[in-house]
């Protein structure tokens, strides 16, 4: 058979170790020298998009609207993120979270944070639907799905259409191949995930994530009860 996709795994660590990344600009921190090292497993320097894993020392940012759209999932560490009215979301350890591009917030870190990202640097229209005025935190927990059927609910869609989260529930699946017309960053919670790019099989279980590249195709092989969470990011042209 002839690999039709590309399939990688992300690893919390990157495939070699972290990188020290760039200092961070001061003038727009409240608090903290932070020391910030990461990977990035896929870039589109034209569209500002980026699919990588970061971490990062304490600090706290000024109230600002936020630079992207970005969705996150924790694999360490606390936040609170604080919206002008005062109130203040709390994310830790296996929570995932979506925060719009321009929408005015304040991070603050008390610790260490590592974390899956997927960012993109659009534009920022007019708010059209309310995950464009909010951060937006996905529950996690298992939609209803029948043994044979998938449920699929969108947490986050930005206003292109092009970038969107979502928490999904399986019932048992197996589709050779099934063409991919996005980029798919993908985590699994329960169960178990088999993707086949034409040449191996990759398995993923709960905690594990896998990024699939737009194009190609891949098979799928799902067991019952598998339940995942995936961003995904369509390059139009």
């Amino acid at each position: 058979m002839t690999k039709t996709a590309t399939i990688t795994r992300i690893e919390r660590d990157g495939p070699n170790g972290l990188e020290e990344w760039e200092q961070m600009d001061y003038a727009s921190l409240e608090s903290g020298t932070p020391v910030q090292h990461g990977h990035l497993y896929h870039e589109i320097e034209d569209s500002g998009y980026m699919v990588g894993v970061w971490n990062c020392t304490a600090f706290v940012d000024k109230m600002m609207p936020y630079s992207v759209d970005e969705y996150m999932l924790f694999l360490s560490g606390d936040l609170k993120m604080i919206i002008p009215d005062g109130e203040e979301i709390k994310i830790t350890a296996g929570d995932a979270f979506v925060i719009p591009k321009g929408l005015m917030c304040q991070w603050k870190q008390d610790g260490p944070v590592h974390k899956i990202f997927m960012i993109l640097d659009g534009d920022v229209p007019e708010a059209q639907n309310a995950s464009l005025t909010r951060i937006s935190v996905p529950d996690l927990a298992a939609l209803d799905a029948s043994p044979d059927l998938i449920s699929d609910r969108t947490d986050f869609m930005n206003p292109a259409g092009n970038m969107r989260v979502g928490v999904q529930t399986y019932g048992a699946m197996s589709q050779p191949g099934f063409g991919i017309k996005d980029n798919q960053l993908i985590t699994v919670l329960d169960g178990t995930l088999h993707l086949n790019d034409g040449e191996t099989t990759h398995s993923f279980t709960a905690g594990q994530t896998a990024y699939i590249h737009q194009g190609g195709t891949v098979g799928w092989t799902i067991e019952a009860g598998t339940r995942t969470i995936t961003a995904s990011y369509i390059t139009r042209g």
